[in-house]
């Protein structure tokens, strides 16, 4: 075994091994880790599309990343627009690695039909308490935004500087490493924690080398609740969707079964309008509190996609936790990972249903109101 000794697969950084053909790093015998060639598990994913989750502790990805990050120069936090607040959550550890950092907000595109760029990065920089000209929304998919970073990062930076490009799992920073570096070695998927150990990319556009590290995943409350299936389905993958209604105290709003509110009272004129937003395959429902709980005994994978059936019994349901909370217009009620609630008119309160170890987040609205965007657009 002295070939593979420490050395690592490209496509998600896990160690060569030929022991275990299911684990991560496995390099089939015959197969030269000198070669440029990616493990079983890479090239079933990049090539299959099958998703098989590994393990790897954020203790031991944190002494990792301390151990790297005194040779780089700047860390580049990648953040997903769409899972914000778990995505962010990593800014505190980061700011005390000593180094200057960056905040690249991702997938941007999914929201660019309700707000112009300069805006997220503006609600983010205040959310963030990180200055404006540290932030960077993009959306890793689209070249040119790309390409101004890179050109930015090309600019503050002398050749032969490293960048350390670090977040949660799945918010795209080795899809951003890949059109940053114009390689495409990489593994790219929608499971997240795809990337199990470090890896350094040395640019083909400049002489600056990025490093890639595991996603950190401990922060991420769904990671072990949901199956493959599941947790990919949380994340947008073409677009966000919107739902619009009006609703009075005694009606509920449901993403899918993963989670939902109902409302108990509606101020004076007795109605609230909500928006809301969720991946592409969750499905929005609205109804009364007493007919969710008939649709949920039994429960039917098939009216509600997400979560599947296993999932839905390993989460306990509908035996979620219950959260009171008080709502008003320019307020999102954030159900962590997978959607929020915008408060668009009137004032109320409710209940919020969350599995155990889940709970709502309340925060100013990210996406303007379409009276609001009308208002700007004059």
């Amino acid at each position: 075994m002295e070939e593979l000794k420490d050395k690592r697969c490209p496509g998600c950084g896990a160690r060569f091994q030929r022991n275990d053909p299911d684990g991560a790093g496995y390099l089939p015998e015959g197969k030269d880790p000198d070669g440029n060639v990616i493990c079983k598990r890479c090239f079933q994913m990049k090539h299959y599309g099958v998703f098989k989750k590994a393990s790897i502790k954020d203790s031991s990805i944190k002494r990792d990343i301390s151990r790297e990050v005194s040779g780089c120069s700047a860390i580049f936090l990648v953040v997903d627009i769409c899972q914000f607040e778990i995505s962010s959550s990593a800014l505190d550890w980061v700011a005390d690695l000593n180094k200057p950092v960056f905040v690249v907000i991702n997938k941007c595109d999914v929201l660019s039909k309700w707000i112009a760029l300069g805006e997220i990065a503006s609600w983010a920089s205040e959310r963030l308490s990180v200055p404006l000209h540290r932030i960077y929304p993009l959306s890793a998919l689209n070249r040119k935004s790309v390409r101004d970073l890179r050109n930015r990062i090309e600019d503050a930076f002398p050749p032969g500087s490293k960048i350390l490009l670090l977040g949660t799992t799945n918010v795209g920073k080795s899809t951003l490493l890949s059109e940053l570096t114009g390689d495409d070695t990489p593994t790219i998927s929608r499971l997240p924690g795809t990337t199990l150990g470090i890896t350094q990319v040395k640019s083909r556009h400049s002489a600056i080398t990025y490093v890639d590290v595991p996603g950190l995943k401990e922060v991420n409350p769904w990671l072990g609740k949901l199956c493959a299936d599941c947790l990919t389905g949380l994340i947008p993958q073409k677009k966000l969707q919107s739902y619009s209604t009006v609703l009075k105290p005694g009606q509920c709003l449901s993403l899918g079964a993963i989670g939902w509110f109902v409302v108990d009272g509606a101020g004076e004129r007795g109605w609230i309008k909500v928006d809301a937003f969720a991946a592409d395959e969750m499905i929005f429902h609205r109804t009364t509190e007493n007919r969710l709980h008939e649709l949920l005994a039994p429960y039917r994978e098939d009216l509600f996609s997400l979560p599947c059936s296993s999932c839905w019994a390993s989460l306990e349901g509908p035996d979620y936790v219950e959260y009171r909370e008080d709502f008003h217009v320019g307020l999102d009620v954030v159900l962590p990972g997978c959607g929020w609630f915008s408060v668009r008119s009137g004032y109320g309160n409710g209940r919020f249903y969350l599995p155990k170890g889940i709970s709502p987040i309340l925060r100013p609205a990210l996406v303007p109101s379409q009276k609001d965007r009308k208002g700007q657009s004059r």
